[in-house]
Parts: C-alpha cells; structure tokens; sequence
C-alpha cells in the first residue's frame, strides 16, 4: 500500500497498467522546465507522441515509444530508410525502389568477405559480439560511386554506418578484349598509374588498380574480392582530405544482373 495523503505516490514505470507492481516514492524535490512548461518531480508528460518522459528531482528522463529497430542492409534491400508516415506517429522502414538501388541489390550476391587494412579493431569492447555486413554494390557501373555497410565494430558498440568510395571500371572508351576465344574478361589492371578524382580532389598518390571487365556472354561483372584502403585527396585551396576506398583484387561474372544489363 502506499499512502498519497502523505506525499507519496505508486511508480508503475512507463507501463502504467492497473495490476502492475510498482516502487511507493516520495513526492518531492525540484521542479523540471521543459518547453517552457514547469513538471513536477514524479511528474510523467509527453513532449511528443514519440516519448515518454518523467520528471525526476530537476531531471528528465525520457523513453522511446515508437520501435527503435534497426533494419539492416541485405541483398532485397540495399539502401533501407525510415520515412513519415501520413496519420501515424512513429517512422517505417521502406526500400527504395529507384534504379539504382535495385542495380546494387541484384550485385550484392557477388561479394564476398573483404580485406580491411589500416583499422585498428583492438579498442572494441571486450563484451561487444561484432556485427557487421558486407558492403553494397558499388552505386555506379562505371565512375566513382559509393557502397556502405552497417557496423558495430568500435568502441561504443553501437551500430554505425560506413561508406567508402569505389570505382568497378573507368567509364572512358572500353578497351576491347584481345584475347581471342575467351568468353569473359573477369579483371584487367590500369595500363598507367592514375590519380583517384572526387569532388574536384585528386589523389596525392597515383595507382595502378585493377577494373572489372566485360562478360560477353551476356552475364554481369562486378566485384568478387575487395579491400579497403585510406586514399588521401588534396583538393583546391590546399585542402586535403582521406577518404576509406575499395580497391579491387577479383572480379566475378554472374547471372543475378539487374534487368538492365547494358550497364555492365
């Protein structure tokens, strides 16, 4: 029993049902001011329809009422986002249905595990099981693009997500195969070193990569085995900047293509 003639009250916790057990607390202490409003402490509000708050001796504290879930990337759904939905409160989780999307949905089956060079992983928590997926496709069949990944490899544990820059081939003049009779050429080498351009920045050092070919069987080519390298760019007005991009070690023709194949 808890006695609210003498200055106390029951906390059932956010979950005010009638048959809950609750902690009998006393009634006192500062006031809070949120918005311009005053609470009392004990005092439960909601600020918007998004949370929960209480009022605690001056302190707020607040928990979600919509679903933190986190969806995340997966060959039927590359790029996930949360949208507003029209008459609901709490944000859904759609897939994109643009093109390029889908382009690098249909190309994700042709990754595989990549090398990662340059991190450090030894600060992770000791009690943090790691998760991480494998990278998207490539946004671009040709051109510098962009692939993600979501992971929890830091210090925090907390799911975070990644971009790093990739290029599967230049889109200049393809050079056609010389090798007379063979179906697919999976993975040819820059003939000449070459500076990475990305938004007006240039590469300090030059390198030589490896693009993925053509498939003239009609299947796709893209990525099979990658890593990850930091990749310095000096930009105008003397700024300079690293950037995380993959660099290609294989390549891999395939038939899960986009229905558009004529970008690979």
């Amino acid at each position: 029993p808890c006695d609210e003639s003498s200055g106390l009250y029951c906390d059932r916790g956010p979950e005010d049902g009638g048959g809950a057990t609750g902690i009998c607390m006393v009634l006192e202490g500062d006031n809070c001011v949120f918005d311009g409003m005053i609470y009392r402490s004990g005092e439960t509000f909601q600020p918007s329809c998004k949370y929960q708050c209480t009022c605690r001796d001056g302190q707020i504290g607040c928990l979600p009422r919509c679903n933190l879930d986190l969806l995340l990337p997966g060959p039927d759904c590359p790029f996930p986002r949360k949208v507003e939905v029209p008459g609901e409160c709490c944000e859904k989780w759609i897939c994109d249905p643009k093109d390029e999307v889908i382009l690098g949905g249909f190309a994700m089956a042709a990754y595989r595990q990549e090398a990662t060079l340059g991190i450090d992983v030894s600060d992770s928590s000791a009690n943090c099981i790691e998760q991480t997926t494998e990278w998207s496709a490539c946004s671009k069949s040709c051109g510098m693009g962009f692939s993600t990944r979501v992971t929890n490899r830091n210090q925090q544990c907390e799911m975070v997500k990644q971009t790093r820059l990739c290029m599967i081939r230049p889109c200049e003049n393809e050079e056609p195969s010389d090798k007379k009779g063979k179906k697919c050429v999976r993975t040819k080498k820059s003939l000449k070193a070459v500076r990475f351009e990305y938004k007006n920045c240039s590469s300090v050092q030059t390198y030589r990569p490896r693009y993925c070919g053509v498939c003239s069987d009609g299947r796709c080519c893209t990525p099979h085995n990658t890593k990850t390298v930091q990749v310095e760019f000096r930009c105008p007005q003397g700024k300079a900047l690293k950037k995380p991009m993959m660099l290609i070690s294989t390549c891999v023709c395939h038939s899960n293509c986009p229905q558009n194949n004529n970008a690979f």
